[in-house]
């Protein structure tokens, strides 16, 4: 088992040899294609290339990292089988496939009690899935690490779209009111939600009850329902 270990760390470490010399000479090649161009753009390459450079070092050396720290734990005996454990948690966690706790916001979405006047549509007044749509995406882009519509997690995969009366969210029909759950920096995205002619000014336009709680420490539940590919499969070496 430890020769078996010490042949795969050689092979990797031996393909990361040959990826660097590639790119350095990939690098070399890049100065002698460009004898006429003008100082400014010479610069630019240069920049360029050096940048590239920089986030190749970085690369290797938390490769490199991550090597040693298996050599050292492959010497432990089963320090190795923790290392692959502690990878696989890490995965279920990033595919939502496990409950994640931590700080973060609980907002609450109701429809509007306000009456309707002669003429208005009354669906303005109700919760709608462009609205839950925008809502997520302000999270999103604010940290979220982790949401959920109604204890639905949403996934990469997931679908926000009206149903009838009601909401489709991972194939579930939810309705109002809507509770969103959001682990993340709560400061950073109660600020986002409530910016100037954001989402929350524009729910409030249309009389959308809109609550939001600071939690110290709130559960953002697993995706339940099975996962499946038909057509999309993982990208092997040299396609």
């Amino acid at each position: 088992m430890k020769n078996r270990t010490q042949i795969t760390l050689s092979i990797v470490a031996l393909f990361l040899g040959l990826l660097i010399a590639i790119q350095l000479r990939s690098a070399n090649e890049v100065y002698s294609a460009v004898p006429d161009l003008r100082v400014t753009e010479m610069r630019a390459v240069l920049m360029e290339t050096i940048t590239q450079n920089q986030l190749l070092t970085r690369e290797l050396e938390e490769t490199r990292d991550k090597l040693r720290q298996f050599e050292e734990t492959a010497m432990q005996g089963e320090g190795i089988l923790q290392l692959i454990k502690d990878e696989l948690r890490n995965a279920r966690m990033l595919a939502g496939l496990v409950d994640v706790q931590g700080e973060g916001l609980i907002i609450t979405l109701t429809d509007s009690q306000a009456a309707s006047l002669p003429g208005d549509n009354p669906n303005v007044y109700l919760v709608h899935d462009e609205d839950l749509l925008k809502l997520v995406n302000v999270l999103s882009a604010a940290g979220a690490e982790a949401i959920s519509v109604n204890d639905q997690r949403l996934l990469a995969t997931s679908e926000i779209h009206c149903a009838g009366p009601t909401i489709s969210i991972n194939n579930v029909r939810v309705g109002a009111p809507f509770v969103i759950k959001a682990i993340g920096n709560p400061e950073t995205m109660e600020s986002a939600l409530r910016m100037r002619d954001g989402i929350i000014d524009t729910l409030n336009f249309y009389g959308i009850g809109v609550q939001v709680k600071r939690e110290a420490n709130l559960v953002v539940p697993a995706y339940k329902r099975p996962l499946r590919f038909d057509y999309a499969r993982p990208v092997t070496g040299g396609q």
